[in-house]
């Protein structure tokens, strides 16, 4: 029962390592996308830790719409006090990561 259950344990890591490599990779080598797109929504949600006490702290997500779909990306707190909702322009982003909005 015991080989079972460290089986299923070492699959979840080694998924989960795979997971965020994959995802390292992909934004890493993503190509520069330009897009027309206005922002649509922004907010800010809170992220505590597990355990009582030890931290929180506020992720800031500005989400924008394109012609082709919505695109969210987090922001550093003065990034997201310069977008404003309905704002548009032109987004110059590779990944999950915004080079620009004007």
């Amino acid at each position: 029962m015991t080989d079972i259950f460290n089986s299923i344990l070492i699959l979840l890591v080694v998924v989960f390592w795979i997971f965020i490599i994959r995802k390292f990779i992909l934004n890493r080598y993503a190509p520069v996308k330009t897009v027309k797109a206005k922002v649509a929504d922004k907010y800010k949600k809170d992220v505590a830790s597990k355990y009582y006490g030890t931290f929180r702290q506020e992720r800031y997500i500005v989400v924008f719409d394109t012609k082709d779909k919505k695109l969210s990306f987090y922001v550093s707190e003065f990034s997201y006090n310069n977008y404003k909702v309905n704002q548009k322009g032109t987004l110059k982003y590779k990944g999950m990561k915004i080079i620009s909005f004007h």
